[in-house]
């Protein structure tokens, strides 16, 4: 099972041939690169927080590396990458800028950290991350995922700010065949930026995207609904 895993992840993250040098279509525009560590926390009304795969532990070595599979469609546009911690005090939020000739897939993406040893002290399974489309101002609903550390970790899962509901669930309004996920509290006392994890089934492997629909449920009572529309980064 965890080979098929790896093997999943490394399909939905796989580079192509269209994109022979992907760090030159990917171009970091912030200057300086904008990064906090704060005392702390501050309250985020955002319900997604991450979608990405990253190792459960902390990782290896002293530096940070960050991947995205980014969707072809979103050649010569702006994208926003965003991490963050569960406790919510490292946050980092970037503009990026992909070439008009970007052939889609796989791209380490420019980190210049000066706060490497903060982020590094979280383990992966506090930190969350993702990209959207557009740039940081005004990010776009449509999203796909990165990785955190060299290659990720065995799962692709998304995260979400549930404000401590007893229940989270997941359904594919679009894939009847796909069972709803349900979702796990995040192991920590400190979840004040994102406080639960969903694992997406490996099916989604073939798909270049689709519409998850978050279902969360707090004292008895159903929240409303939120539409989430997951980009794979796959090539067409």
């Amino acid at each position: 099972m965890v080979m098929f895993q790896k093997t999943c992840l490394a399909l939905l993250m796989l580079p192509t041939i269209a994109a022979a040098d992907p760090a030159s279509k990917v171009t970091l525009i912030e200057n300086p690169f904008n990064e906090v560590v704060r005392k702390g926390t501050e309250i985020s009304g955002a319900r997604l927080v991450g979608f990405l795969s990253a190792p459960t532990g902390r990782l290896e070595g002293n530096s940070i590396e960050v991947a995205a599979a980014i969707p072809v469609a979103w050649r010569g546009q702006s994208l926003c990458l965003k991490v963050v911690s569960a406790d919510g005090l490292y946050e980092s939020r970037n503009t990026y800028r992909v070439a008009p000739d970007w052939g889609g897939g796989r791209v380490v993406l420019s980190y210049p950290s000066t706060h490497e040893a903060e982020a590094l002290a979280y383990p992966g399974s506090q930190i969350a991350g993702l990209v959207s489309l557009g740039d940081c101002r005004k990010p776009q609903p449509l999203v796909a995922p990165i990785s955190w550390g060299r290659g990720g970790g065995d799962t692709l899962s998304i995260l979400l700010n549930t404000a401590r509901s007893e229940e989270t669930f997941l359904t594919f309004p679009e894939e009847p065949d796909l069972e709803d996920v349900a979702c796990e509290a995040i192991a920590s006392d400190l979840r004040t930026a994102f406080d639960t994890r969903c694992d997406l089934p490996r099916e989604l492997a073939v798909r270049s995207a689709i519409e998850v629909v978050v279902i969360s449920f707090k004292n008895g009572e159903m929240g409303p609904e939120e539409r989430l529309n997951l980009q794979f980064g796959a090539v067409p």
